[in-house]
């Protein structure tokens, strides 16, 4: 069954739309454990202004999903259900998957680590009784900023970039990647 999507809304965001959608995610990924007692895979993109839902947000999301499905395949795990979402607040993504979820944040750490539009994505995992597991859990570092390689957390916390210099070097390495891909 194929679902019609409705385009990109390209709205400008109020907090509250942040902070609800946060919400409503944070309940569908607590469901989804609940339903499936299995770990949860939810991405979302690391996409900084007012404005998330774009075309090129899509596209990059887009991205994404074809890349976690092709290592859940590559390892043969089993997707119990997987849904898409495009709120206002930005493309968002849910796998329910048959695995320990040590082994998926480490694939998941990998994606994110070395695919070129990984630093864009933002992807953790859920286990039904631990919860959230943190890069620190399977000895992975934390991420870095893509400007000035600090902590990304820090950097975010502390407003230490101008959203245009962000929007630039996302412009830079999604233009990398999607001109990369009509030349091969």
């Amino acid at each position: 069954m194929n679902r019609v999507v409705a385009p990109a809304s390209c709205r400008r965001l109020a907090l509250d739309d942040v902070l609800n959608a946060r919400e409503a995610r944070a309940r569908r990924q607590q469901a989804w454990l609940c339903q499936y007692g299995q770990p949860v895979i939810s991405a979302t993109l690391v996409w900084p202004g007012e404005v998330k839902d774009t075309p090129l947000a899509r596209q990059v999301m887009a991205e994404a999903k074809e890349a976690i499905n092709q290592r859940l395949q590559q390892h043969r795990w089993r997707i119990a259900r997987q849904e898409a979402a495009f709120p206002v607040t930005g493309p968002e993504a849910l796998w329910s998957v048959s695995s320990p979820a040590w082994m998926i944040k480490h694939v998941m750490a990998d994606l994110e680590d070395n695919h070129p539009l990984g630093r864009l994505w933002d992807i953790d995992v859920f286990c039904p009784t631990a919860g959230l597991i943190k890069r620190s859990a399977i000895h992975q570092p934390m991420r870095r900023c893509f400007l000035c390689h600090e902590s990304a957390h820090v950097c975010s916390r502390m407003r230490r970039h101008a959203q245009d210099e962000l929007a630039q070097r996302i412009e830079e390495i999604t233009y990398d990647y999607f001109s990369g891909q009509r030349s091969a």
